[in-house]
């Protein structure tokens, strides 16, 4: 009786590590890809306005191998999926250097294009991801697996891309935000920089804080989910 108990409790105990690991893997995935495009976008911006960075760190690429961080975009995502914790992670920043932009515009102009070009790569992997889901129903496809991943795609690269438009440093938005303030609102993106890592922390371990500011994403995600569906 013992043993039969221990044995179908282990049995259940593996199915759960199973079933969260086959969620943590396909999340990888999905942020292997939607990460890519991601910073090939930022190469790809930085090497169209002179700087040959790039190209010499081997980062003009769509390979994912040329992109995935080893802790960021692949084991900390496992360990999240396995410990049921939110799952997160980023890829392998692109060195820029703005002394070699194009002297068409100034260095704090180039480096915000450079930084904008990767959220716009998410929101465009989104609108290609919400295409692809109508296509198929279109088509009289139904794969319930199929759909959940591209729902999951769908959905993580509109996160991505809000999340890098946050206005402190080290994201995107930290350097779009440093380019749009006037000269004499320079102290707050010295602020911004200076306690960027502080303010990242406090978004990831305050309980709620980062559900609340991604609530507008859920109800983008739900609305143009049910506009394609519909």
């Amino acid at each position: 009786m013992d043993r039969t108990f221990t044995s179908f409790s282990a049995f259940v105990l593996l199915g759960v590590v199973a079933a969260d690991l086959r969620q943590a893997l396909i999340f990888v995935v999905c942020l292997v890809v939607a990460t890519a495009f991601h910073e090939f976008a930022h190469a790809f911006a930085a090497d169209r306005l002179g700087d040959p960075t790039p190209g010499r760190d081997g980062r003009l690429t769509l390979n994912p191998l040329a992109h995935a961080d080893p802790v960021g975009t692949i084991g900390l995502p496992l360990m999240a999926g396995l410990l049921h914790l939110p799952l997160f992670g980023w890829g392998r920043p692109v060195m820029t250097q703005p002394r070699f932009y194009t002297r068409g515009m100034s260095m704090r102009a180039g480096m915000a294009l450079v930084s904008f070009a990767g959220p716009l790569a998410n929101v465009l992997q989104a609108i290609v991801t919400l295409l692809a889901i109508k296509l198929l129903l279109v088509a009289g496809v139904e794969h319930k697996g199929l759909f959940e991943v591209l729902v999951l795609f769908f959905t993580l690269n509109l996160t991505l891309a809000v999340f890098n438009l946050l206005p402190v440093h080290p994201l995107d938005g930290g350097k779009i935000l440093a380019w749009a303030l006037p000269a004499r609102f320079s102290h707050i993106d010295d602020t911004l920089a200076r306690y960027g890592w502080t303010i990242l922390l406090a978004l990831m371990l305050i309980p709620g804080l980062l559900q609340t500011l991604f609530t507008p994403v859920g109800i983008v995600r739900d609305w143009a989910l049910r506009l394609v569906v519909g």
